[in-house]
């Protein structure tokens, strides 16, 4: 099987072609003239030295070598070559809170979509590793397993906002249960997790979960998003904030001592993000600083470069066009004038 990389090159014949058709055309018509010149006697006075035929060969090797070079220059590749492939990293799962809080705009443009930011960044920090993502309110759902294509990752994250999860709520120990579900069990270690929240919790076995985790290898690290002072949560269109039931608008606060006590758990760090600074910078260093593992050993087949075998005998066209001689040697004048 034949394939090119460069297929576009191919256009390069069209005009290669009519040059060539042109340039037959125009011998042609040379030849015809010449002949009129006079009988044969003012031919060879004029003509004697010129070999016609040895033109045409000439303007033929020049051709040729074009187009040899035209189809190098396509790329061609014959064969092909098995080539073993080993990507070494961890596995990450960021576990996203899109609890209703979420929606809070103390961080700007909100807690959600500032988290949404963050993962995309880290995601484009990491080198060979594996992603997976779980989202939680109400409950918890594997939003996409564990993947090293980041592009279509990259799809599911932009997917995903407070709507997504249907119960609300923020019970983060079922979210530590779908961790714990979607890492291999037989791997002890090569594996972090990293939750985004603004550390409201419903259910109080966050840290008991985390305990466990961490018992299973995985390292654990959160993120708190949100302003010391908390932040209304817009509703109806961001129009309006939501109110309890004697009509006061509601603050969610961030819960930074429950998260902090999260990432000591599961011996990972804690970071805040807000609008005031923070950055994840040092997360990231983390994650590239964990053992790493194989993850995957791939053996593919690709195409080689076969350009190399057109490229000579182009050259060899060329070095025969400008060393085959294009006439006689000898004046036709002298012959005459010794005959």
């Amino acid at each position: 099987m034949i394939q090119f990389s460069h297929p576009q090159l191919a256009l390069l014949f069209i005009p290669w072609l009519v040059i060539f058709l042109w340039s037959l055309v125009r011998q042609r018509g040379t030849l015809r003239r010449l002949r009129q010149l006079g009988g044969p006697r003012v031919q060879w006075y004029v003509l004697g030295r010129v070999r016609f035929r040895r033109q045409l060969a000439k303007n033929i090797l020049l051709f040729l070598g074009l187009l040899f070079l035209i189809a190098a220059a396509t790329g061609p590749q014959i064969g092909t070559k098995v080539v073993e492939l080993e990507r070494k990293g961890v596995d990450i799962l960021f576990v996203l809170d899109t609890s209703i809080s979420m929606d809070a705009t103390d961080v700007r443009p909100s807690r959600l979509e500032k988290a949404k930011y963050e993962v995309a960044q880290l995601m484009a920090g990491l080198q060979g590793d594996r992603v997976g993502m779980i989202v939680f309110a109400g409950t918890a759902h594997l939003h996409f397993p564990l993947t090293s294509d980041f592009a279509a990752a990259r799809l599911f994250l932009n997917a995903v906002d407070t709507r997504l999860v249907q119960v609300q709520g923020t019970v983060m120990a079922e979210a530590l249960e779908r961790a714990m579900e979607a890492f291999d069990p037989e791997t002890k270690k090569f594996k972090a997790v990293v939750i985004f929240s603004d550390g409201e919790d419903h259910d109080g076995r966050a840290v008991e979960l985390a305990r466990k985790a961490a018992a299973t290898g995985m390292v654990i690290h959160t993120v708190g998003l949100g302003a010391p002072g908390g932040g209304p949560i817009p509703v109806a269109g961001g129009t309006a904030f939501k109110k309890d039931k004697q009509g006061r608008i509601v603050t969610s606060m961030l819960n930074e001592v429950m998260l902090e006590e999260l990432a000591r758990t599961g011996n990972g760090s804690y970071t805040r993000l807000d609008d005031r600074g923070g950055s994840l910078a040092g997360l990231l260093e983390e994650l590239l600083s964990m053992e790493q593992r194989i993850l995957k050993t791939q053996e593919f087949s690709r195409f080689e470069d076969r350009y190399q075998l057109l490229i000579f005998p182009a050259l060899v066209c060329f070095l025969l066009e400008i060393l085959l001689p294009g006439g006689r040697l000898e004046s036709p004048r002298l012959l005459i004038r010794y005959a």
